[in-house]
């Protein structure tokens, strides 16, 4: 075998490889209705907040003027240590040409030390990362995502879909959208990161 043609193979190998860990976390998604297929069914919808459907995307969550929606999630017990991935497809209506957040989507979430989803305290912000919406143009989706490992006594996530805000620069009714979303455990963050560039290369 030469070379090249080594290299070729090492690659599809890797593909194979990345592809298969993909179909398998995905069958793993903590998420409940994921991509709005069920209308806005195991999701608390605030403000507008609704399910919307397009030609080239099908259903998906969009928020509007703050608007927001949320999931809550229980963690099995023998995830203390492991690693959180929130993942999902995102596209704005807005994009600011004073390089401005206002509008644009992005995922965020809590981690909680209990199931009491009426309060209990919270334990971390999920936020930061690649979380917010990078798209450079309108209405192109691109992919959003975080990967926090998970402190002792977190008994819960709650996953929210929002519109980010800068100071002083207030909404004008764009859309954001959200498809495709996930939440995922793995026991590294080399599996939780391999995870990632196989979502990325997906057909959406």
């Amino acid at each position: 075998m030469t070379a090249k043609r080594f290299i070729k193979y090492a690659e599809l190998l890797l593909w194979f490889l990345l592809t298969t860990s993909l179909t398998d976390a995905q069958s793993n998604n903590l998420l409940q209705n994921p991509s709005a297929d069920d209308g806005a069914n195991h999701w608390k919808a605030f403000g507008e907040a609704v399910v919307a459907q397009t030609p080239e995307n099908g259903s998906h969550f969009m928020v509007r003027n703050k608007g927001s929606f949320q999931q809550d999630v229980t963690l099995p017990e023998d995830a203390f240590g492991k690693f959180a991935l929130l993942i999902g497809r995102v596209s704005s209506e807005r994009i600011n040409g004073d390089g401005a957040i206002t509008g644009l989507p992005y995922i965020y979430g809590y981690m909680i030390n209990g199931v009491n989803f009426g309060g209990g305290r919270i334990l971390f912000y999920l936020q930061g990362q690649q979380m917010l919406c990078g798209a450079r143009k309108e209405n192109e989706w691109v992919m959003a995502w975080g990967i926090f490992q998970i402190p002792d006594g977190t008994g819960a996530i709650r996953f929210f879909l929002k519109q980010a805000e800068r100071k002083d620069v207030p909404q004008n009714g764009s859309a954001a959208r959200f498809d495709n979303l996930g939440l995922y455990l793995f026991d590294t963050e080399k599996e939780a990161n391999d995870f990632v560039k196989a979502f990325k290369n997906q057909k959406q």
